[in-house]
């Protein structure tokens, strides 16, 4: 290689180092650790291993020097390339026989030799930054004296080996300036530097401590001394740590369960305390409990539980209890509470409602109470205790899950008594719902307590009697399928109720008594009728009409449920002849005009015509059909034909339904003779009426 070209790699690799960190080492601190860089005991291969440190001495005050000392040591596997020559991808080896030596696939001792000098070059930093260590408080931290370099260069060989090592140490003392602020700033780079992938160790002068960073997810230790992981940062970007004095850690305590000043003396008490300092810090918490002068216990944990009996206190001492709280730089903190020791019980009083019974100025809750269910139970409690602070009264229930109700001192508890869950019900199957069952039984606890935590307890079992009647669940069968009661109903109908889905929800089905009535008129049930028989309904008539169902169980509660009915008219179509005439008095042979007036008592609509055998008119425009409302729809037809005989042979009234899929026809029995009779009678009838009304004007005139 030529003189030049190796000033021109020589003046590249000066450019590359100042971003190059590479690690330092003390000999206090780097007793323990050894680099066997040939041991074949290692579970992985390393690419850059080592160590770096930087420990501050002195203290730290506004204004002033701060002086520090920086060692690294750095080793590298020779597979991995440098930035410091071109083409890193052929390896440490590679890079030194193509760029440095004549590419033979040997390093020789000269070759060895010209990168050592380019790393010594490359190493001769006086800004701490720059060498991968850090700045403090903004400003750099420079280089105070000579540093110690010492290069381990590749080993001369060939270049195809594998597992070999070179690497270098330093070690230097810096110094900086700090300023006005009473945190201070240490900013480390992290911009990709072999000096970055070795944990840099952080010791801090005596009495300051590690306070806060960005990156504190890759800061372990303690507060004074601390590792940097610099080569987990998930970014390329300065970590700036804040450091500052220690201050005393931050003490809380309390006790469980809270209270004003009292402790019972059989119950147990939780203390907890929480210290807060250094987020590297794992402060220490001593507690102490004492009887006056004497130390009764002593625990070291962050919580602790007792019970004051089981230390010899009774009712009437005090007791004090001490928390300190040590941090890593041995300052302290303190808490403590003094509480008198209580051991009597609180006192309660009450009067209890529970239908139309009532028991008052009672002491205890009685053993059991009947009630009827839906009634509605109130306890008034009063409660008392020596000291007298106040009293916290609970009332529990098993009626639903966490069922609770609260008081202090004074308070009415209520609850209506109904029956629970274990009773019949429409959640069950038809035959389930039918079983005899057991009135529900209600647990009431009442509890006392006392600020001290003495409670007294009383039980009660609530008996909820039957007080609800059966529940009636009526269904309603056309034959046999089952339909709502506002569905279409109409005249002729076969209907029948049916009841099988009622139930009670204390008796069996057997012991309930049933009546049914319709239109006030009651129907005689079959004398072993059970519920699995339905009830036939008599036929009903177009209208409104109302069943009426009566239940009654065996402790005399019953319930009545109506049912509205709407019946319409028949279904289907049901058409007939009202009347059938002439126009006027036809002869044979003449045209006439027949009239026909129609109904359709159905509620399906129909079409209708008027046919002389084979020849028929047209269908009317519209059907016909009936409706509640308004009754059958009536139809005036008409029908023009030539009369051919007197007795009219073979004239009717065809009609069809589609919707209700039939059809028919209807003879019209007319003839001329009946028309002659008809026109007879009607002349007979006329001269009657004017005979009477002359003899009528007659008998008036001869009066007068």
């Amino acid at each position: 290689m030529t003189s030049k070209v190796f000033k021109q790699n020589l003046a590249f690799v000066v450019f590359l180092i100042m971003t190059i960190q590479i690690p330092v080492s003390e000999e206090n601190q780097l007793q323990d650790i050894k680099l066997d860089r040939n041991s074949s005991d290692h579970d992985t291969l390393f690419t850059i291993d080592g160590y770096s440190f930087l420990n501050f001495s002195g203290n730290i005050s506004h204004y002033s020097s701060v002086n520090a000392s920086w060692s690294l040591e750095v080793t590298v596997m020779e597979g991995y390339g440098t930035e410091l020559l071109e083409n890193r991808s052929l390896g440490l080896l590679g890079q030194i026989d193509t760029i440095i030596g004549n590419s033979d696939g040997w390093v020789d001792l000269e070759e060895s030799g010209q990168f050592a000098s380019m790393i010594s070059e490359a190493r001769n930093w006086t800004d701490a930054e720059s060498a991968g260590c850090c700045s403090f408080d903004y400003q750099p931290m420079t280089l105070s004296g000579d540093k110690q370099l010492t290069i381990i260069p590749p080993e001369v060989g060939p270049v195809n080996r594998t597992n070999g090592f070179w690497g270098w140490s330093e070690s230097a003392n810096i110094s900086g300036f700090s300023d006005a602020r009473f945190l201070r700033l240490i900013d480390l780079p992290r911009v990709g530097a072999m000096a970055e992938e070795v944990p840099l160790h952080i010791s801090l002068p005596v009495g300051w401590e590690y306070k806060y960073s960005p990156m504190s997810e890759i800061i372990h230790g303690n507060p004074g001394q601390f590792t940097v992981n610099r080569s987990d940062a998930p970014v390329a970007s300065d970590i700036r740590i804040t450091i500052g004095e220690n201050d005393p850690p931050v003490l809380t305590g309390a006790r469980f369960p809270p209270s004003l000043s009292m402790i019972s003396p059989e119950s147990t008490s939780t203390y907890v305390a929480s210290c807060n300092d250094s987020p590297l810090d794992s402060p220490n918490i001593q507690w102490t409990i004492s009887k006056g002068e004497e130390q009764a216990s002593f625990f070291n944990n962050t919580w602790f539980e007792f019970i004051p009996a089981d230390l010899g206190f009774l009712h009437g001492d005090e007791i004090t209890v001490n928390a300190t709280c040590y941090d890593y730089h041995g300052k302290t903190t303190f808490w403590n509470e003094k509480a008198l020791i209580d051991g009597i019980d609180p006192l309660w009083s009450g009067n209890l409602t529970f239908g139309e019974n009532s028991q008052s100025g009672i002491f205890t809750l009685p053993s059991t109470i009947d009630i009827i269910s839906g009634s509605e139970l109130r306890f008034e409690v009063i409660g008392s205790d020596e000291s007298g602070l106040p009293v916290y009264l609970e009332l529990y229930t098993n009626i639903s899950e966490g069922w609770r109700q609260y008081g202090v001192s004074q308070q009415l508890f209520h609850f209506t008594a109904n029956q629970g869950p274990g009773v019949n019900g429409a959640e069950f199957g038809v035959v389930e719902r039918h079983f005899q069952r057991e009135p529900t039984e209600i647990s009431m606890i009442l509890i006392a307590t006392d600020e001290a935590g003495n409670s007294v307890m009383s039980e009660c079992t609530v008996r909820v009697l039957d007080g609800n009647p059966p529940t009636i669940i009526p269904r309603l069968f056309w034959n046999d399928l089952p339909i709502e009661f506002d569905d279409e109903i109409h005249e002729g109908d076969e209907l029948r109720l049916d009841l099988l889905h009622s139930f009670d929800d204390l008796d069996s089905i057997e012991k309930v008594s049933w009546s049914v009535s319709i239109d006030g008129k009651s129907l005689l049930l079959e004398e072993n009728w059970t519920l699995n028989q339905r009830i036939m309904i008599p036929e009903l008539s177009q209208g409104h009409h109302e069943i009426v169902v009566i239940a009654s169980d065996s402790k005399g509660n019953m319930i009545q449920e109506e049912i509205e009915l709407t019946v319409l008219p028949k279904r289907g179509a049901h058409v007939s002849i009202i009347e059938s005439k002439f126009s006027e008095n036809p002869t044979v042979g003449q045209e006439a005009t027949l009239i026909v007036t129609l109904q359709n008592e159905g509620t399906d609509p129909a079409f209708a015509r008027i046919c002389l055998s084979d020849i028929c008119g047209r269908w009317i425009d519209q059907p016909i059909s009936a409706s509640l409302d308004s009754g059958p729809e009536i139809k005036i037809i008409e029908f023009n034909f030539q009369i051919i005989n007197e007795t009219m042979d073979g004239i009717s009234v065809h009609w069809d339904s589609a919707s209700a899929g039939t059809s028919g026809h209807l003879p019209i029995e007319i003839s001329l003779e009946n028309e002659e009779e008809s026109t007879q009678t009607s002349a007979l009838l006329i001269s009657s009426i004017v005979i009477f009304g002359s003899v009528l004007l007659f008998y008036r005139t001869f009066r007068s």
